[in-house]
């Protein structure tokens, strides 16, 4: 295997990107190492790997949760927070890259949260033409009215 490691001092945090012809659990115990260093680590698969799950971080630990176990991802105050099945958890991931990352199962509803469609309990009128959206676990979200024509086509209303 081939290891390249950039110093850069100007980048706004540290990032491992792996590359693999097949997944093996010999990189997913080097994925897991990687991810376990420092503060906030989120992982998330592309073809392989970890098989649809994300690792976000609650203490000092890594959690991993299937992709399909995640409710909600917020930005609040500069974080990320995953609301999850497994309970609440931090990513160092842009919301923009969640966005991408966790595929069509998910979409924007503001933004400062995306939702994962097959989590949603009910749609609530709001004020002013917003909408609430009430997860399965719970958790209540707003939708903008920026984004409530893409919500709509993402769940064909």
């Amino acid at each position: 295997m081939r290891v390249e490691l950039s110093m850069n001092p100007t980048v706004a945090h540290e990032e491992a990107r792996v590359t693999a012809r097949m997944p093996s659990d010999a990189l997913d115990e080097a994925v897991r190492l990687l991810a376990s260093i420092g503060d906030d680590a989120t992982i998330v698969e592309h073809d392989g790997g970890l098989r649809g799950a994300i690792v976000g971080r609650r203490g000092g630990g890594a959690v991993v949760v299937p992709i399909a176990d995640v409710y909600v991802a917020r930005a609040d105050n500069g974080a990320v927070q995953l609301v999850t099945a497994k309970g609440a958890l931090r990513t160092n991931s842009r919301l923009y890259e969640l966005e991408r990352q966790l595929g069509a199962d998910f979409v924007r509803i503001s933004k400062s949260a995306i939702v994962n469609l097959n989590k949603i309990d009910r749609i609530e009128p709001g004020f002013g033409g917003a909408y609430g959206v009430r997860m399965s676990d719970g958790t209540v979200e707003w939708i903008s009215r920026r984004y409530v024509g893409a919500f709509k086509t993402a769940l064909g209303m």
